[in-house]
């Protein structure tokens, strides 16, 4: 009985002896571990340095598009807007008034003392302020209010590129109306209306709030902003009421994803998730433009377009940002709101490479 114990008992040894082999061999078959030998080394091979994308470009928009107009309102308080830059003007001046507005935009660049200065920066953002004028600038302006625009108008003439604002303006303020805008660079009032083959053509990003003015009803609020395209003087255009064609008759284009234009379809408005409020935010507004087409940009995310090349302005055109107050959009201001501000973060213009 112990020799059959003992033989079994050898017989077991030597299996797991055969087992234990069998594993060691498994693992040296892949252990790639050479502990012996050099470890081969990858080569080293010199990369060239690394394409950086702006950020600020959405992902759509030709990242080989580099900055060519750039101003970040880094300013210390109590300066003026640059110059160099800026227009602190309309092209048509401030003694014409359209849309029957009820600021007057003191023009602080060419010496305008006519009402106060809308202009401050806080070293990172202009401020732009629009409010009530005393007796005395009423009777000098014509206006009970004043304001503040800047016009690019000599400084960032462009034709294909992308152009961004980052604007933050006051929740619950009663006749606001801020823009942020294109214009062509044609425009020399008054002699230029449109002759010549020069139809006037604009693009716009606003921001209303109001119980609606005389003619384009209301009442609006900030939780969303519009857009709108304007060609020929504006005997037509594209805004959320729909694309109007010259003398009213109808007409229809698409959008880039495919969305009919006419009569009863129009781009926008932008809204944010959840209904949110624009007001008392930052946000990022985007127009990117070739002969092709027009697209709107909320916060990197194109939300409306135009493209038909045939509807497309092929003119230069350059931005505006500016605070009016009252009109025909958002009807009557409440003197209780204001002064109210609007802040401006940057402008910048990014074209493709000359």
């Amino acid at each position: 009985m112990k020799k059959k114990l003992l033989v079994s008992s050898m017989l077991m040894g030597f299996i797991l002896l055969i087992f234990s082999n069998c594993a060691e061999d498994s693992n040296n078959k892949f252990n790639t571990n050479k502990p012996d030998e050099e470890e081969e080394q990858e080569p080293v091979v010199d990369n060239p340095d690394p394409v950086v994308v702006d950020a600020r470009l959405p992902a759509d928009v030709d990242s080989t598009y580099t900055i060519t107009f750039e101003d970040n309102f880094n300013q210390a308080a109590g300066t003026l807007p640059d110059a160099n830059k800026w227009q602190s003007k309309l092209p048509w001046g401030p003694a014409v008034i359209i849309n029957k507005e009820r600021q007057y935009y003191t023009d602080v660049l060419n010496g305008d003392t006519n009402a106060p200065n809308p202009f401050n920066f806080d070293g990172e953002h202009l401020i732009i302020t629009a409010g009530l004028n005393s007796a005395e600038q009423v009777t000098a302006t014509g206006q009970d209010y004043y304001s503040g625009v800047l016009s690019g108008a000599q400084s960032t003439p462009y034709r294909d590129g992308y152009i961004e604002a980052k604007i933050w303006f006051e929740p619950d303020v009663a006749g606001f109306w801020g823009a942020f805008w294109l214009l062509h660079r044609y425009y020399d009032y008054p002699n230029d209306t449109g002759a010549n083959g020069i139809s006037r053509t604009e693009i716009d990003w606003e921001f209303v709030r109001g119980p609606g003015g005389e003619f384009l009803g209301g009442p609006y609020a900030t939780d969303r902003a519009t857009m709108a395209y304007h060609y020929e003087d504006g005997q037509w255009s594209i805004s959320r009421s729909g694309y109007r064609g010259k003398d009213n008759v109808p007409v229809s284009s698409v959008q880039c994803d495919g969305t009919v234009l006419n009569q009863n379809n129009g781009i926008g408005p932008a809204t944010l998730p959840d209904g949110a409020d624009f007001a008392g935010a930052w946000h990022r507004y985007g127009v990117w433009k070739t002969d092709n087409f027009i697209k709107w940009y909320l916060d990197g995310v194109m939300v409306a377009s135009v493209c038909d090349p045939a509807i497309v302005s092929q003119l230069e055109m350059y931005p505006i940002i500016n605070m009016a107050v009252g009109g025909n959009y958002p009807g009557p201001p409440d003197a209780a709101d204001y002064p109210t501000s609007m802040l401006v973060d940057y402008i910048c213009v990014w074209q493709p490479k000359s």
